[in-house]
């Protein structure tokens, strides 16, 4: 700050220490907002209090909270110029998440407006035929609890959340508390009223499904006729508007072999293809949509001709210890359903760790539920904590206790899919 205030005082010809009480004033804000973090020495100008609270549940104390200085290692990640994700090696670049999760606060809340549906994707965790819609005023009471726990990110999915008749007045409201917005969408409903919403939000991106270029083999995905044409008519009228959009697909058995045209669409529209090979099981444990999951022999094939959209790093060899926190369960995310009640994770529906009817959000996060699950180490995982190929694995409680009906029990073809990712991507 001495740096900043000497900078300006010389250009505006005026005293060096006046203005940095301007500097301090101002830090102080972004601080108190949780907008930038100081590192080092203690801002000395008037602080404002924190809004949020330790993860104890009690207020912190107000001005300025100093930052835990021993820092996990972590992979830092960022887009290169084709939009793919991959590995940054910039040890410097520290991203909010981290913050967050040192300062135990919740950064996402991911809230399903509707577990219905207007596509019958072959592959979907959630059964076909649901038909929940998460009351206006529930979500309104949530996002303002989730703006007053310091959140960041609000995730409007579904189901498909366009469906949900209060789609327009939920995203204004959560544009209102200043949240960042991500939404998740087939974008088959996005019609010009919604592109021009969606340009007015501005949201961080747009997630979009989308199976394959070729309509036939995504139509067959999603079992509605005219549905690839729709998405890829949304996603171009959306571009042109200038908002963010991010590709996500899947690979099964119907589109393994469409690789290359979704790189080529996507880098030809400077987008995001987040790719994954693995499909994880329906919330009712029955599976059936993991009849369409690409064996393991597929999964290798697949992963080996097309590193580049695969890629993957292995975990910091810390997070591979038996006292190890086997996975990020409870360290940024909330999920919501959209019949009111909180569970901890993507998919992991099965978990109710708390009822919007009873429970403010705070108390939820801060709640012993989700501290139990936080606790999950890598050795109440059995092999997991000895296990050679421990670094490329995706243990998941949620992907065990829906495929198996135990969190603490693997489905094997997991622990074959651990092995083709070190066999690939360690030497590289």
């Amino acid at each position: 700050m001495d740096e900043i205030a000497c900078a300006i005082a010389a250009k505006y010809e005026c005293v060096a220490d006046e203005v940095r009480e301007d500097v301090e004033a101002v830090v102080g804000e972004l601080v108190g907002q949780r907008f930038v973090e100081v590192e080092g020495n203690v801002v000395t100008g008037k602080m404002p209090p924190l809004l949020g609270h330790t993860l104890c549940g009690e207020p912190s104390a107000g001005g300025y909270v100093d930052p835990v200085t021993a820092q996990p290692e972590s992979a830092h990640y960022r887009s290169d110029a084709t939009g793919r994700v991959t590995p940054d090696k910039n040890k410097d670049w520290t991203p909010l998440g981290d913050f967050y999760a040192r300062h135990g606060l919740p950064s996402e809340l991911h809230i399903d407006l509707t577990d219905g549906c207007n596509e019958k994707c072959v592959h979907c965790y959630l059964p076909h035929g649901g038909a929940h819609y998460i009351d206006k005023d529930i979500t309104f009471k949530v996002l303002k609890e989730f703006r007053e726990a310091q959140g960041l990110t609000v995730y409007v999915s579904g189901g498909e959340c366009m469906l949900h008749k209060n789609f327009e007045e939920i995203l204004r409201y959560a544009r209102s508390l200043d949240l960042n917005i991500i939404v998740m969408s087939n974008l088959t409903l996005c019609d010009e009223k919604m592109i021009a919403l969606l340009k007015e939000i501005d949201p961080q991106f747009v997630n979009v499904s989308l199976y394959a270029v070729t309509e036939a083999i995504h139509d067959s995905i999603t079992q509605v006729p005219g549905s690839c044409r729709k998405t890829k008519a949304a996603i171009d009228a959306l571009q042109a508007a200038g908002v963010h959009i991010r590709v996500a697909t899947p690979f099964m058995r119907e589109n393994k072999g469409c690789v290359e045209e979704l790189k080529e669409y996507t880098a030809k529209r400077c987008v995001h293809l987040i790719a994954d090979g693995e499909i994880f099981g329906q919330i009712d444990h029955s599976c059936v949509n993991q009849d369409h999951a690409l064996s393991v022999a597929e999964l290798e094939e697949l992963i080996s001709a097309h590193k580049d959209v695969f890629s993957m790093m292995p975990m910091d060899s810390a997070r591979c210890e038996c006292e190890a926190k086997v996975c990020d369960i409870g360290d940024a995310r909330l999920n919501l359903d959209a019949k009111g009640m909180y569970y901890p994770c993507d998919g992991f529906h099965g978990a109710i760790i708390g009822d919007t009817q009873k429970d403010s959000l705070w108390d939820v996060w801060t709640g012993e539920p989700l501290n139990k699950l936080r606790a999950l180490k890598n050795k109440d995982f059995g092999v997991c904590a000895s296990c050679i190929d421990r670094a490329w694995c995706k243990a998941c409680p949620m992907r065990n206790f829906n495929e198996t009906g135990s969190m603490f029990t693997h489905a094997r073809w997991r622990c074959e899919a651990a092995q083709i990712y070190r066999k690939t991507f360690e030497e590289i």
